[in-house]
């Protein structure tokens, strides 16, 4: 008996020598992100930038810090240079410094950082340890373009298996459009490699624009094309359907020749789709390109 009790007083004095600090899915350690996003209005806003100034794309790079909880970004935002990954005179550079806090939302832990000093606010959404997503007002998926998107990739991603988030249910409404168009850029050589995608090593993008069609009578997927272009355009063409991982949406592309990639998207919400590798586990982008497709809205 005096032994047990030795124990158990052994057990608890290094319980509470060693508290639990971290009850979230956060890094222990610093990690740094990286993107390229669109720069629209509202971006500018979150990030204060002047409205009137000319924005193509904003390139990210986003040191996080949990055991202070600060950051300190570093952007360069301007008109992107033709046929480069740049831009024209070097755009403009900016740099800032804030902290964050991290809180439990519907569909995983979301970040909220802030800069009192360069009066900028915004928030993201974590979709595994690799990649974020950037939030609205309203706190939903921010919409990007065909040049780029809203996720922000982990600079050194480390691969782990993860389940996927339950971003969106699998209900096709009435309002649902009987054709949807989704566009993007993504990295190459990953993409390429996971799927057997012919491209020569110099790729080092690659634009997609995916058109999903659905039946006007029973609202179920039919068909879909999908135009991948390296140096020039390719349409696949085949019938789509909607699996359930969990409580994951994914959408599952069925071409109609064997020889063509057999694509899955892991559904953020009715605008964003975030591409899958085989084993059903989200793809982490780089500081040029995410592996996400947008809804073309107009």
């Amino acid at each position: 008996m005096k032994s047990i009790l030795i124990l158990l007083s052994f057990v608890c004095w290094t319980f509470l020598s060693n508290p639990v600090t971290n009850l979230s899915n956060e890094p222990d350690t610093a990690f740094e992100l990286q993107a390229s996003t669109p720069g629209d209005s509202l971006i500018k806003t979150m990030l204060n930038i002047d409205q009137s100034f000319p924005v193509d794309f904003i390139r990210w790079h986003l040191l996080m810090q949990p055991e202070s909880q600060t950051f300190d970004l570093s952007i360069n935002y301007g008109i992107n240079q033709p046929n480069t990954l740049g831009f024209t005179a070097a755009g403009q550079k900016q740099s800032i410094q804030g902290s964050y806090q991290v809180r439990s939302g519907p569909h995983g832990e979301v970040y909220q950082l802030k800069s009192e000093t360069a009066k900028v606010a915004f928030s993201f959404l974590q979709l595994n340890e690799d990649l974020y997503h950037l939030l609205d007002a309203d706190q939903q998926l921010m919409l990007g373009n065909g040049g780029w998107s809203y996720s922000l990739n982990r600079k050194t991603p480390s691969h782990q298996k993860s389940p996927l988030p339950a971003l969106a249910a699998a209900t096709l409404s009435k309002s649902t459009p009987y054709v949807a168009v989704f566009d993007g850029r993504t990295p190459c050589s990953e993409l390429a490699a996971e799927y057997a995608i012919p491209v020569s090593t110099e790729c080092i993008k690659l634009k997609w624009r995916l058109t999903l069609y659905r039946d006007s009578t029973s609202k179920q997927p039919t068909t879909y094309t999908l135009t991948r272009i390296f140096r020039r355009a390719q349409a696949i063409t085949g019938k789509w359907s909607i699996n359930q991982k969990g409580e994951a949406t994914i959408y599952q592309l069925h071409p109609d020749e064997k020889r063509d990639e057999a694509l899955q998207f892991l559904v953020g919400d009715e605008n964003v789709l975030f591409f899958l590798d085989k084993k059903q586990q989200l793809l982490v982008g780089d500081e040029n390109f995410s592996f996400a497709l947008n809804k073309k809205l107009k």
